[in-house]
């Protein structure tokens, strides 16, 4: 298999409302190829953001409507969104669409997911998507946006169970923002805050490689939606 950069999946999602009337980046979404198919994973609670606007994406044409068949995993009345456990949404795009999308972004390939048993078969995963704090509107009007990713290890039992969530359906990830590190030099490295990062993709490191900078070895298993 042709090795390929995830970062070329990851794909910034952008709310346009009538009132206020503004265009901002909210989170972040998964270009994938399922079965010869195109879709868009990322997080229920971006989507439940068409309630209020339109979801953007960007295409060879600027930032587009996303277009295709959109479903998610709903939940009773009674619950609130900050009560799911799963929080998963994906666009089956038309196949137009993601032509356009494909402009600047590449389909991740089936053969680089992996559906896991458990979180307990992972050692060390990194959360990446797009930082809202790092969308930018430029002079000309045009958006710009920035990749950042989040590692760290894979929680222990005792974690899974304080936070009453089961390593079959959730991968929860230690990760400090005051004691994060760059992975080059090992130095201390201030990173933004996660807002924004909803709905992108947790990359999993094989054995052995869990410090490694080469971005052709990771796989994704889950996708991002919460941060404690």
């Amino acid at each position: 298999m042709a090795e390929f950069d995830p970062y070329d999946s990851l794909v910034p999602v952008f709310l346009e409302t009538e009132i206020p009337k503004r265009v901002v980046q909210i989170g972040t979404a998964i270009f994938r190829e399922l079965w010869g198919e195109p879709f868009l994973f990322t997080a229920a609670h971006v989507t439940d953001e068409l309630k209020n606007g339109t979801l953007l994406v960007p295409t060879e044409v600027g930032l587009s409507p996303i277009d295709g068949y959109v479903a998610q995993i709903d939940i009773p009345p009674e619950f609130s969104r900050l009560d799911d456990s799963v929080d998963i949404a994906y666009y089956r795009l038309s196949t137009k669409f993601a032509t356009q999308l494909s402009h600047h972004f590449k389909p991740l390939p089936q053969g680089r997911g992996e559906i896991i048993r458990s979180a307990y078969e992972l050692t060390v995963c990194s959360a990446s998507g797009y930082p809202a704090s790092k969308s930018k509107k430029n002079g000309d009007g045009a958006f710009s946006s920035e990749i950042f990713s989040f590692r760290g290890v894979i929680a222990d039992k005792k974690t899974y169970d304080g936070l009453n969530l089961s390593p079959e359906q959730a991968i929860v990830i230690h990760f400090h923002k005051k004691r994060a590190v760059h992975p080059g030099t090992m130095d201390a490295f201030p990173t933004p805050s996660l807002k924004g990062t909803s709905g992108g993709g947790i990359f999993a490191w094989p054995p052995g490689t869990e410090l490694s900078d080469d971005w052709s070895l990771p796989r994704l298993v889950g996708i991002v939606h919460t941060f404690k």
